[in-house]
């Protein structure tokens, strides 16, 4: 028995959890083409439940510069693979 790598319920080997699983599946498969991880590895909710605004802010700029870096990442990886395209 193993937890299914999309919706995270225990399954066997041949077992399926039906709509659900499907769903997350080809949510997965549209992130594959997307050039994203199939599956978020990353916990989005950092902020802690009585977070100050100081705290909020500085956690807010940490994800946007994250997130900015991985843009500017994936941009130069496709210039790189699809060098004809503007």
């Amino acid at each position: 028995m193993n937890n299914c790598r999309y919706c995270g319920k225990l399954r066997d080997e041949w077992d399926c959890h039906g709509q659900e699983c499907r769903r997350a599946i080809a949510k997965a498969l549209r992130r594959q083409r997307l050039g994203l991880p199939m599956v978020p590895d990353v916990i989005r909710n950092e902020i802690p439940a009585n977070a100050t605004t100081g705290e909020v802010i500085s956690v807010l700029s940490r994800q946007r510069l994250r997130a900015r870096r991985r843009n500017e990442e994936r941009r130069e990886r496709k210039a790189i693979e699809n060098p004809d395209i503007d």
